[in-house]
Parts: structure tokens; sequence; C-alpha cells
């Protein structure tokens, strides 16, 4: 059913109570409830309007576009959140919940110069230690464009992201955009300051390093500190000069010897001990013995992992979550000049980064290449594939152990990784001196490798060659109607768009490259030879700002000297941008073993691998994704359908006319458009095209429309396949014709009565929302005794609250909670606030070590999160 909504851009909130077991409006009788109150909101707050929470309840408000962004006051703490993946967090408990989707938020304020904007990033406990990447933008709209006003921020290292407006700047109206291109959910803290304003960025608990069982003591004045700090009974003492004393307690333990959890119990025990400590006689401080470090950058476990940026921009990381397998299974075969071995006369001892995937057929020939080509002690066909090198610095020797690197490196915490990091390296020899092969030896290796089991994909990181009919029957025949090998091949490096063979044959998948910010590399071949792209690099370029070239690191090798010595070398080509491709298609195979070359290439088409990052003269079907690819292959569904762009219209005062282009998936599939309609009278539909080869026009009309309103609804489109099932097309539709009110908004709250035990279990539960800049509370039937009272924002939805980077009260004073007695009588009028900052440690006294936020109730406890909810004020 199509239907228009109409609300304010702000949230129009109420205050809402969700009976809990045991929990109620409260005075249903009559009666004052138990323990009741009010949680004010800092000034300035605000929280995203799609925030995780929202999506689920079915309560969000886009503000996903320009012309929906959401207005933010001066010096504005909004707390919000962030998706490029939707699915369920691993909380370790029998409760399920979800992340949902959603890639940017747009905010729109008020900027001077001076101004500055600042991002922070945090995630789930349950998730990956690797930040997402993401990326701040202040943008101006001029006429129907936006312009960037300042340079953008992107990163994924933890530091945040920080933007000031310089001098050259004009005052006036401005949008934010935050925005991911990973698939870890996160929460952010956004927070906006003038440059007279202090810190703002207090906004996570601080845990810094401290030695266990330590700690720093002061003694009151006089002689007398030596014998105070002996009488402390402790295992060492060492005096600091000036009153302070090294102590250290008896019985300390190891951390080495420790397990995570173990660590993070003796770190609270050590706070407990300091606080005793200072509870001594004569003791006029204690404080733990914190630890200082360089401010260098860890790298990951493998040794050049940081370096490949390839990785994260075809989203592999993630899609290795939704891959467990990893390729396991699978065979790709690297037909190349053959694989490092560090003794190439008697195969084996392979580069160490790829030596548990490399397999051999015994008895089969893997060496290809003609003894005219040959280089190596046993010239022509055998059946080793080692790499004979030439004794050359720079060569294109050791090409295919660059290649297979891609495709398949081993995740060994060495070196580098891999796509598909347990697939099986097949490596075949077919190029030799000075990496040149003949077409002879191709087609005879594609011969042979069409009738091995063993094999899934071949990867041909090669061209130049003619169109040879007989190259082209030996591919068919590999291809097997769909059903055989998958074929990849490099789309050549000479930047032109005349054909380059294999890869511009019909079942070959041509790979074009780009560089590390997406952008086609100016070597790269277009045109008919360009089916997909991937990373290749350009060293000429250093798009993602790594301060290093954009070329791609994998496994190579030198042989200028008596030893083969395994090592690593950046290179660029379309060559590397293949075994990418090779690799994704591992992944799915790898999970979904039954999947042919045909459903791939019908997917490819389909763009349900990909993402857009141009014209498909340049760029074939986009930039492959991993994390999408998996996602198709685990849905298994090969519909065909009308797809758009864009995908969804935001209109404001100043955009109120767009067109929408159609597309077939897969290609070449006969589509009718049969029908559209408009959801509301203000979306004007134009002539609706016979065929999805003419856009659609489509505009606003604004007569009798208010502003300070946000207007949604949907344009559906209708469409029939010539060989297919009819399908609907719903593309979303809003408009914003001005801001709302200036509220403070913290976003929904979740207020709880926590056991007063160590264990911090939720004993009571209800939810309220926003009015008037605060929320109001109320409790019944609660069962006497001792409880901390706390409420936060659950933004990310993953049954965890006062998380850092979520608003968070703690009655009387965040981060120092203290109990609150439930007797007899009722309990009203307490007051708490909340705010998405945190205290700082000076403010703490202590680290608030290993605090994770509070657990909401367990399903099976409680009624559902999404129960109907009423409000307080009705009930008045």
């Amino acid at each position: 059913m199509i239907r228009t909504v109409s609300v304010t851009a702000g949230l129009i909130s109420f205050v809402l109570l969700l009976s809990g077991c045991g929990g109620g409006s409260g005075g249903s009788d009559g009666d004052a409830p138990d323990l009741s109150g009010i949680i004010d909101i800092e000034s300035g707050t605000r929280v995203d309007s799609d925030t995780a929470d929202d999506i689920r309840l079915d309560q969000s408000v886009d503000n996903g576009s320009p012309g929906s962004a959401q207005a933010l006051p001066a010096g504005a703490i909004v707390g919000g959140y962030l998706s490029f993946e939707s699915g369920t967090y691993d909380t370790g408990t029998l409760d399920r919940f979800d992340f949902a989707v959603d890639t940017e938020d747009f905010y729109a304020t008020e900027l001077s110069p001076g101004d500055r904007i600042a991002l922070q990033v945090f995630l789930s406990p349950d998730q990956s230690e690797k930040l997402p990447a993401r990326t701040l933008r202040i943008l101006e709209p001029q006429g129907d464009e936006l312009v960037e006003v300042v340079d953008p921020v992107t990163s994924g290292s933890p530091q945040p992201l920080i933007i000031t407006v310089g001098d050259d700047v004009e005052p006036g109206s401005y949008l934010i955009e935050v925005s991911t291109t990973d698939g870890i959910p996160f929460r952010y803290v956004l927070t906006l300051a003038d440059q007279a304003s202090p810190s703002v960025m207090n906004t996570r608990y601080t845990e810094p390093a401290f030695m266990m069982d330590e700690a720093i003591v002061s003694f009151e004045p006089g002689p007398g500190g030596n014998a105070m700090a002996a009488a402390l009974s402790v295992s060492e003492r060492r005096d600091l000069g000036q009153g302070a004393w090294l102590i250290r307690r008896e019985g300390a333990r190891n951390p080495i010897a420790m397990s995570t959890t173990q660590v993070r119990s003796a770190r609270k025990d050590t706070l407990d001990w300091i606080r005793e400590l200072r509870e001594q006689r004569g003791v006029v401080a204690a404080e733990p013995n914190y630890l200082y470090t360089s401010q260098q950058v860890s790298p990951d476990d493998d040794t050049f992992y940081d370096r490949q940026w390839n990785l994260p921009l075809t989203r592999a990381p993630m899609a290795w979550q939704a891959a467990p397998n990893v390729g396991s299974g699978v065979g790709i075969a690297v037909m190349d000049t053959g694989m490092f071995s560090a003794t190439p006369q008697t195969a084996g001892d392979w580069h160490p980064d790829l030596d548990d995937n490399v397999q051999l057929i015994s008895g089969q020939t893997m060496d290809y290449v003609s003894a005219d080509l040959d280089i190596d002690e046993d010239p022509g066909r055998d059946a080793n594939p080692a790499d004979p090198g030439d004794g050359k610095a720079r060569s294109s020797n050791f090409h295919g152990t660059h290649v297979a690197g891609i495709a398949a490196a081993v995740d060994n915490q060495a070196g580098i990784v891999g796509m598909a990091p347990r697939a099986s390296i097949y490596p075949v020899r077919v190029l030799g001196r000075d990496g040149v092969g003949s077409s002879a030896d191709l087609i005879a290796a594609l011969n042979w490798a069409a009738g091995r089991d063993e094999i899934d994909v071949i990867n041909l990181s090669l061209g130049g060659l003619g169109p040879s009919d007989s190259l082209k029957r030996a591919i068919d025949a590999a291809w097997d109607s769909g059903n055989g090998k998958l074929i990849v091949a490099a789309a050549g490096n000479q930047g032109t768009d005349e054909p380059t063979y294999p890869a511009a044959y019909p079942n070959v998948i041509g790979v074009g490259a780009v560089d590390g910010g997406g952008k086609r590399a100016s070597y790269s071949n277009v045109g008919a030879s360009v089916d997909v792209v991937a990373p290749g690099g350009d060293a000429s370029r250093d798009a993602n700002q790594d301060g290093t070239a954009d070329v791609i690191i994998s496994t190579w090798g030198r042989d200028d000297s008596v030893d083969f010595e395994a090592g690593y070398a950046g290179l660029q080509g379309t060559s590397m941008a293949a075994p990418h491709v090779a690799g994704v298609y591992a992944l799915m195979k790898g999970q979904i073993g039954n999947l042919t070359p045909g459903e791939f290439r019908a997917l490819l088409r389909n763009s349900d691998l990909t993402e857009e990052v141009g014209p498909a003269f340049e760029f074939g079907a986009g930039l492959i994704n991993a994390l999408a690819a998996m996602d198709a292959a685990l849905d298994g569904n090969f519909p065909i359908t009308l797809g758009a762009s864009p995908s969804a219209l935001q209109f404001n005062s100043a955009v109120l006319r767009a067109e929408l282009d159609f597309a077939a998936y897969p290609e070449g599939e006969a589509i009718s458009i049969t029908g559209v309609s408009a959801g509301a009278g203000w979306l004007n539909v134009g002539e609706v095209p016979s065929d999805p080869s003419q856009p659609l026009v489509v505009s606003v009309d604004t007569s009798g429309l208010e502003d300070n309103e946000r207007y949604t609804t949907e344009l559906v489109i209708e469409y029939d396949p010539d060989n297919g099932d009819p399908g609907t097309l719903t593309i979303p539709a809003s408009l914003s014709l001005g801001t709302s009110a200036d509220d403070r908004d913290a976003g929904r709250h979740y207020v709880l009565l926590v056991s007063a035990d160590n264990d911090r279990d939720t004993i009571e539960q209800v939810v309220v929302s926003a009015s008037a800049g605060h929320y109001r509370f109320a409790f019944d039937q609660v069962e006497p005794g001792e409880y901390f009272l706390v409420a936060g924002t659950d933004i990310d939805n993953n049954g965890l609250i006062c998380e850092n980077g979520e608003a968070c009260a703690e009655y009387p004073v965040n981060g120092l909670p203290e109990k609150i007695v439930i007797g007899d009588e009722p309990l009203g009028g307490v007051r708490l606030s909340t705010s998405f900052r945190r205290p700082t440690i000076s403010a703490l006294d202590l680290p608030r070590v290993g605090f994770e936020g509070y657990r909401l109730k367990s399903g099976d406890e409680q009624e559902p999160r999404d129960a109907p909810i009423r409000s307080l004020e009705d009930e008045r």
C-alpha cells in the first residue's frame, strides 16, 4: 500500500513507558510509583535520526542524503550509527540483536571560520579491532550541486577525524556528511565547537594502561615515609623522591601467564587495592603505575597487511566474516611464470606465504613453456612449475608468484594476506623468458585444465594475443557453457579501447585496474576488454593518501645472488587486478560449492558483485566488492530485475526535479515498464517510457506544503520481463522544506534498575523518549532493596546501553554510580543527567576498567523490546 507521511524534521517525541516484568506505568491503582524521576539532557545534545534502534522499531527518519539533512544547533554533540552491512551481533547470549545498513548521515548547521568538527568512532565489544573506514566532509549547496568547502578527511585508524573551518570559508549554512565504506557497524559521536571552546571530545571512558599490583603512593610529610611504606606489607618498595614511593604488593601476578579475562580481573583488583591504600593512615595519595608508550602505529600481524589497501577497497576483510571457509576446497590455476621456490630445480620449498596453499598434481605436466622460451635447467614441458628466475634484479620473473599472493596468500602472521587465503593454488607455467609465452603453450595448458576437477578458476594475468580461434575454442571448452571453469584475464595495460585477448573473449571475465581511490589507473584498458575492475595500483598516485604510491604489495622473490630468497614487492598493472576477481570467486565457491561460472557472470552483469565507480565503458560492472559477492552467493537467487539510478529520490527547496534511469539485469533481458504511480500529490510523474532505455522525469509541486515539515512517499514502478515473473520496483521519495525547532534529544533511553552486586544484572527496565528537553520515568512493583539506577541509549542495537559513543546517565553522577535504596515508601523526584560525554580521569579519580555498558533484560525475562508503549503524559 502506498501512503504519504508528514513528520517534522526533528523527531516528534513523547514520554513513553514499556512495562517490564514486575514493572508498570506506575500507580495503576492510584498510588505513586515505587520509583520515579527526571533525566535531564545536556544542552546541544542531538541524536542521529536513523540509529539501528530506530530502524528496529521502524521509527527511523532518514538523514542519508543532502535533501534529508538533520538540523543541528551551534555547539551540538551528536550520537550516531553507521554500518555498511546488516547482520547479527555475537552477544554471547541467547538473545538476538541485529544491526542494519546505514552508510551515510547528513547534518545541516551554521559554520564560521575557526569552527571545528570532530568525529569519533566506537565499536561493539564483539566486533573486530579494525575500525571501519569513514569519511567526514563539509559541503555547501551551490545550485543543484554540492561543493566541498574544505578537504575531506578519511581514515580507518583509531584516531578521530577533525576538520577546522578555514578563514577563507564564509559564515553560513553547510552540510556535514559522515559516511562509511566498510562493513563493520559502529557508533560515532560528532561534536561541533567554535575556536574559543576547550576540549569537547571526552566522549569515551579512557582506559590508560598500568602495571598490575603496583601503585605510586605519597605519604604525609616527615621522616616516617619509609616506615609507612614498610607497614603496608608489600613485597617491594622503592623511594621515588619527593615523598612518592613505588610499591608492589605481595603475590604480584605475571600478565604473560594470564588470559584476557584474568588480566581484566587483575586490573580491577589492582584499582580496588589502590582504593584501600587511600584509606590507610598517613597516605596522602595513591594511584596506578601508569604505562606510557611511544606513539607508533602497531601493524597487523601480517607484516605488510597495513599496506594492502587493495583488500579494504574490495571489502575483503568483511567478506571473510561472511565466508569463514575463505576459499577452502577451491582450486585456482595461476597460469603465469611459475612459482617461487627456494630450490627451483626440485620444486617444493615454495614462498612461505604460499607454501601451505600450493598444490601439484602428481604425474601431470604443469610446466607448458616451450623449449625455445624456457630458461630452466630442463627446457620444455615437465612437471615442475617452479620459477627458474633469470638472475636479474628487476625482471618479469616471479610475476606469477606476485599474482598468486594476491589471490591466495596464507594468513600466517607474516607478509601479506590473499583474497582467498585458504584456496588451493595450482601453479602452471606458461610464460618463460622475459615473461613471454606462446598461444600454443597457453592453449595446451587450458585444454589440460579443462579436464581437471581440482581446478575451479583459471587466472590469466597475461594478454596481447590476437583473436586466435584456437585459443577461443580452448577457452570455450574450459568454460563449458558456464558449468566448467571461470576464466579471469587481465584487460591490458595499453590505456586503449582496442580489444585485447584473451580478456575480450565472451567467456572470459576481463579485469581493468583502479588505484587506491577507486579511480581508473591511467594505463588500464577500457571498452570491450573490461567486464569489471579491481585494484591494480598506480605508482604515479597516492589516491588513498596513505603516504605511499598506490602499488599492490604481494609475494616476490630474488635470484640475483647465490640463493633464491623469498620476499615482497609492489607492482602495478591489470595483471594485479585479475587475481582479485579470481579470489572473490574462490570465496564464493568456498561457501557455495555448486556455484557455477555462469551464475557468477550473471550476478556480475546484474551488478550484484560490485559497487559503482564510474561509467561502464571504463569500469564495466564496477569495482569488485567481495562482501557484496558473498551476500549474492549466499542468497542464491538469480532473478531478472529492473534497476534504477538513483535508488531514492531526495528533494528539498533547491532540488525539485530528478530523472530516473533504468537498466535490465541480467544484460540483454527484455523488460517492459507497465505502470508508474506516485503515493502523494506533491510528487509528479512525467511521461512513462515504454521500455527501460528511456529515463523517467519526476518533479515536485510545493503548492500548499508547509515549511518545517518533512514529507515522505514512494514511487512504484511495475515491470514485466519477457522471460521472467512480473516485478515491482519501489523508489522512496522525500521532501524537506525546512528545519524543526531546536529541541534537546539524546535518543530513546532505556532506564534500568541494576543489581548492586558485582554481576550488575538488570532487574527492571522501562523505555522513555525525550520531551521538552528531558525524560520522565517511573517503576512500580519493585522489590525493596539496593539498586543502581542507570539509563542510556542502545544506538547500535547490540543489547548494551551506556557504551562509549552512547548517551548515558548514572545516579547520581555519570561514572561514579551510587546505590539507591527502594523501601516500602515511594521514592520520587530522583534526578539524573544524560550526555554523550564522559567524565575525565581526573573527575573519575581512577580509570573505569573493563566497563562495556549495561546489558538490557533478556528477551525471555521481559516483554519484547518493541512491545506496545504508552505515554505517561496521556495518563495524567
